[in-house]
């Protein structure tokens, strides 16, 4: 038999699971989307093509935005990811960036 205290601690504890559980994913998303920065620019610094970089990122994050800068001297990438959205929970953009001196 469930009692009245369970259904209202119930309703206060589902909500916080939900939210920590976005939270995690949130920072394992940041964590793969720094990586990739980072190869993106490794990739973009030594002559790799911008379809080819972009391929690379695509193949770990699918629809993440990749940003390239190819300036004299260095390669600057940023690759941004959107996480949440999940039920009523909102969604917010995770961007990594990278600068990377040419080869």
């Amino acid at each position: 038999m469930v009692t009245a205290e369970f259904a209202v601690g119930l309703l206060a504890v589902v909500p916080l699971l939900l939210a920590l559980v976005s939270v995690v994913a949130a920072g394992a998303v940041q964590v793969k989307t720094a990586e990739m920065a980072r190869t993106a620019g490794r990739l973009l610094a030594r002559g790799e093509s911008p379809e080819a970089v972009r391929a690379e990122v695509a193949s770990a994050l699918p629809d993440a935005r990749v940003d390239l800068v190819t300036e004299s001297e260095h390669v600057r990438v940023q690759v941004c990811h959107v996480v949440g959205g999940v039920g009523v929970l909102p969604s917010w953009p995770i961007c990594a960036q990278a600068r990377v001196p040419r080869e």
